[in-house]
């Protein structure tokens, strides 16, 4: 008989298609054990995850949905302007309370831009001697993230492949303690962050174990500091890959840049009954970028340029001649000085651009 494994993940209707890969890789990687994933989701039904349920009979797992309130969870929960996380995100506030079945003592949790390289079972049934919570250690975490929890009297958690004991955290703080202490992180950070308010709320309660046997983050903020060869090491030791991203939202199926996780992950996307949706929505991608960079090209042209270059200067010696000298008819005479000159410069780019074209015939 197996064990079992409860295996927490978010993701709704917009993105879970990306999450296959994760689900996939979690089952193949874990047949040792029986699997529950709880997927915690705003909109998702059992209808759409027909070909997850699929590997879950194949390897002989479970999957089960949870609903989250996002409406009731965003008076809660505060982001700032420009992050890209969803209000559902956050839902491990509410995981030990309201979410999880009451059989679940313990619980690891994924996420759903990850792929899992290895076996979990030996971190879910790592004695916990106390703590509320065993994750990776702190030293993948970046110099300004440790200083950040260092500022605030917390202790870094690494939320993927973070593991909680459900019944402690329960019976030790409610619902309320956890909003609490995420109102001080919003106070202190600006906006609200799980692995701050978690580290915060379980300072001095929390084991590590080796993040490089655990797991390791790629994105280009972790290859600038790490280098390509410890994050290259770290795939052949580490359990799960993880790309977290910034502002620029870079994801595998996303390739803004290139990271070495990216290739396991396409392993496993090319058996993934929505393989093409990836290869097509990077098309999407790419064209919304390109019609960025071509609004931008627009506002930079050289009309443009040299239209507000005019218009600056052309105001500036308008202005000098009505202080200085009261010159009105000098003033006027400046602003028709500068039309002739940008009709010329027009004229003479054009016909530069006709004496080049003329030439390479």
């Amino acid at each position: 008989m197996r064990a079992r494994m409860n295996v927490y993940l978010t993701t709704g209707r917009k993105n879970y298609k990306y999450a296959y890969v994760a689900i996939k890789s979690l089952f193949e990687e874990n047949q040792s054990s029986e699997i529950y994933l709880y997927i915690v989701s705003e909109d998702l039904e059992d209808s759409d995850l027909t070909y997850e349920k699929e590997l879950a009979r194949k390897y002989g797992h479970h999957i089960v949905i949870l609903r989250f309130d996002e409406e009731a969870a965003g008076r809660h929960i505060r982001f700032g302007p420009n992050d890209h996380w969803a209000v559902g995100a956050m839902s491990s506030y509410w995981m030990f309370h309201e979410l999880l079945p009451e059989d679940v003592d313990r619980i690891i949790a994924i996420e759903s831009d990850t792929v899992i390289v290895g076996d979990l079972s030996e971190i879910y049934h790592t004695e916990f001697e106390g703590n509320y919570a065993i994750c990776p250690g702190p030293e993948h975490k970046p110099e300004n993230h440790r200083k950040f929890m260092e500022k605030i009297g917390g202790d870094c958690l690494t939320f993927v492949l973070s593991m909680y004991d459900v019944q402690k955290i329960k019976s030790d703080f409610s619902l309320e303690d956890i909003l609490e202490t995420d109102a001080k992180i919003r106070r202190t950070a600006g906006n609200s962050m799980m692995e701050l308010t978690f580290g915060l709320l379980f300072k001095g309660r929390i084991k590590y174990i080796p993040a490089r046997i655990a797991c390791i983050d790629e994105n280009e903020r972790y290859m600038e500091e790490l280098g390509y060869d410890y994050v290259a090491a770290c795939e052949k030791t580490a359990k799960i890959i993880h790309f977290s991203s910034y502002g620029d939202y870079s994801k595998p199926w996303n390739p803004v840049f290139l990271v070495p996780g990216y290739s396991v992950w396409w392993r496993y996307a090319a058996d993934s009954p929505y393989f093409k949706e990836y290869i097509e929505r990077q098309w999407q991608f790419y064209n919304k970028t390109r019609m960025k960079q071509q609004e931008i090209a627009k506002n930079i042209s050289y009309k443009n340029i040299l239209l507000c270059a005019m218009a600056v200067m052309t105001l500036i010696l308008m202005a000098l001649c009505v202080i200085v000298r009261s010159d009105w008819t000098g003033c006027f005479a400046v602003a028709a000085a500068a039309g002739v000159s940008l009709g010329l410069s027009v004229l003479f780019r054009k016909i530069t651009i006709a004496f080049g074209k003329a030439k390479n015939k």
